[in-house]
């Protein structure tokens, strides 16, 4: 990653933050309530009863299904970070990056390193490809739950005067940047599977 120009890594950031933090997220949630809540930090856990209560309860149950399919697959941490990279690596500009060899070499790579922790849970080939094919659909829906997420949340940020919203002043900037190149279509989401 340190390879790419600042300036792709600026821009992979920006593209990716909400679905890494989602992501992240559902790993916690995961691991600390095997997926039956919301484990934002360990003072802020969602159970059913907070979600509702929630403005964004359908975002909330979206993100504890993939918490919950995170219990189906027994994902492991080591394919859990192969995924994170994936998605970092996910929304790119669709004009391109500066440097788009390099990162579309680095994102084959990081498919690769999925494929391998892959093959370490399973047995064999054929479960090998079930399995690989289960964990990137999973990524492919990241992406639908992630634009309902920024929606939401660039909605609040429009208004977040008149919602009494005060968002910290580094996803200001983060927001301020993206929300116009989401908005008029200059960004380009890289699935596996067909939509």
């Amino acid at each position: 990653f340190r390879s790419l120009p600042i300036e792709d890594q600026i821009t992979l950031i920006q593209y990716s933050w909400m679905c890494l933090s989602s992501f992240s997220l559902s790993w916690r949630s995961y691991k600390h309530t095997n997926g039956q809540m919301l484990y934002f930090a360990p003072d802020l856990v969602f159970n059913e009863e907070r979600m509702q209560q929630s403005a964004m309860y359908d975002l909330c149950v979206g993100m504890r299904q993939v918490s919950q399919e995170f219990v189906r697959l027994q994902l492991t941490y080591e394919e859990y970070l192969a995924m994170k990279v994936l998605l970092l690596l996910s929304t790119v500009p669709k004009d391109g990056l500066k440097n788009q060899g390099a990162f579309e070499e680095m994102r084959v790579n990081y498919i690769k390193e999925l494929r391998r922790s892959v093959g370490k849970v399973s047995n064999n080939s054929g479960q090998t490809w079930q399995r690989f094919f289960q964990l990137t659909k999973l990524l492919d829906a990241m992406h639908d739950l992630v634009q309902n997420l920024l929606n939401f949340c660039f909605y609040t940020f429009r208004e977040s005067q008149a919602l009494k919203v005060e968002f910290p002043e580094m996803l200001v900037e983060i927001i301020s940047d993206q929300l116009p190149k989401v908005e008029s279509g200059l960004t380009h989401t890289l699935y596996f599977h067909k939509k």
